[in-house]
This record gives structure tokens, C-alpha cells and sequence, in this order.
């Protein structure tokens, strides 16, 4: 019987040390940066991301950081945070805002995340996330070789809050993702008066689609 439950703490032990990463992607935009972007903005304009990776444990915190640091651009205000008794390493980042026609520039600047924004040439703009999966395949095999027993794009989840920072009130047409934490299934047009916020959470297909694809439209702003 005490070696049963020898094997039992042992087992136990192990599938604590072999799991996979696990993640977030919050990434702030504003409307006015699409607006600027869409209208053909003289410089590159980027929007903040945090990027929160469950801690492997403390000791793994600095190479953690390290790989962070040299994988996304601008890597910077790196930390520890706890949510439902787990701990992650967040660090922020700038990802860039590329109009639609320049979105190939996140795989010849060697980015991993990107916005991508359309004119839709009726005064509207649609805009999406970008994944270079080419970037997070290198990612996911370093965190694999150095930190956890597994890791990839399904271990994580992507938002995007949209901000308005517009004088005037605009009007955003999502499909297909959470909005506010409530899934939106078919097309709803919102409101967001000066200074509201919406947290765009995509759900799995769309994830994947961006991962697969290079690029997932997420809504239209108006």
C-alpha cells in the first residue's frame, strides 16, 4: 500500500514539472491609430501589447524574461502577477499597425504578433489581428527546449481592446468573438462613446485561423 501511494505523490510530482505554457495577448489599440494608419500615417505607429506566460517556476523566471525580451520588440516593464493562484511573467511590448497591402512586413521584420488594418473605402476601416507563425513556431520551440515539456498557439488566448480616443462617438460591427466576456455569434454593431472601451477576446477558430492564415479580421469601425 506505501508504495502505491509512493507511486501516486511521483506521478504527481511529474505532471507537475512536464505541462505546457500557458498565456495571454492583450493588446491595446486605439481608433485613432486606425484612422491615422488607414489615411497613409507618415510614421510607423504601434500599438502596447502585455504578454503574460505562466511562471514555470521562480527560478525560471529570468530565462523567461530573456526569451521575451528577444523575440518581440520593445520588451520592457517585465514583472510577475498572480490570477487564480497562478503565477505569470508579463513584459510589455509594441507590436506594429500595418494597413492590409503591408502586412507581409511582420515576417520581413521578423515580428510574431501584428494589427492589420483595411480601408474599406466608404469611410470605414476593418481591422484584424496578424500572426507570424513562422516567429511563434522559433518561440514555442525555445520555450519547449529550455522551460516546459510542451508549448503552442492553443496554450493561448489573444484580445484586443479597442479604445476610442476620438472626440466623436464610433460605431464597431463584430462577429465571431467575446465582447465584454459575451460571445457574439452574428454581426452587432456597438457604440463606443469618447473614451469607452471594448475587450475583443478572440475564440479558438478565430486564433487559429490568424495562426493559420497569417490574419483574422476581427471587426469594422465607423
Amino acid at each position: 500500500m506505501l508504495s502505491k501511494k509512493l507511486s501516486a505523490v511521483a506521478l504527481l510530482v511529474l505532471a507537475l514539472f512536464l505541462t505546457g505554457c500557458g498565456g495571454s495577448v492583450v493588446t491595446d489599440l486605439y481608433v485613432q491609430d486606425i484612422i491615422e494608419v488607414v489615411e497613409g500615417a507618415e510614421e510607423s505607429l504601434f500599438a502596447l501589447s502585455t504578454i503574460s506566460v505562466e511562471s514555470p517556476g521562480e527560478e525560471y523566471n529570468g530565462q523567461l524574461i530573456e526569451l521575451l525580451e528577444l523575440n518581440f520588440r520593445d520588451a520592457k516593464n517585465s514583472r510577475t502577477l498572480t490570477e487564480d493562484y497562478t503565477t505569470y511573467v508579463a513584459v510589455d511590448v509594441k507590436v506594429p499597425i500595418l494597413i492590409l497591402e503591408e502586412y507581409e512586413q511582420l515576417w520581413e521584420n521578423d515580428e510574431a504578433i501584428g494589427i492589420i488594418v483595411v480601408d474599406m473605402d466608404d469611410g470605414s476601416a476593418a481591422f484584424g489581428l496578424g500572426l507570424n507563425s513562422d516567429k511563434l513556431d522559433e518561440l514555442f520551440a525555445a520555450f519547449v527546449e529550455q522551460v516546459w515539456d510542451s508549448a503552442s498557439i492553443e496554450d493561448f488566448t489573444f484580445t484586443v481592446r479597442l479604445l476610442n480616443d476620438t472626440r466623436d462617438p464610433v460605431f464597431v460591427a463584430l462577429q465571431g468573438v467575446y465582447v465584454n466576456q459575451v460571445p457574439i455569434a452574428y454581426e452587432e454593431v456597438f457604440e463606443l462613446a469618447r473614451r469607452d472601451v471594448l475587450e475583443i477576446r478572440l475564440g479558438d477558430v478565430a486564433r487559429d485561423v490568424a495562426y493559420q492564415d497569417g490574419i483574422v479580421v476581427l471587426g469594422v469601425v465607423e
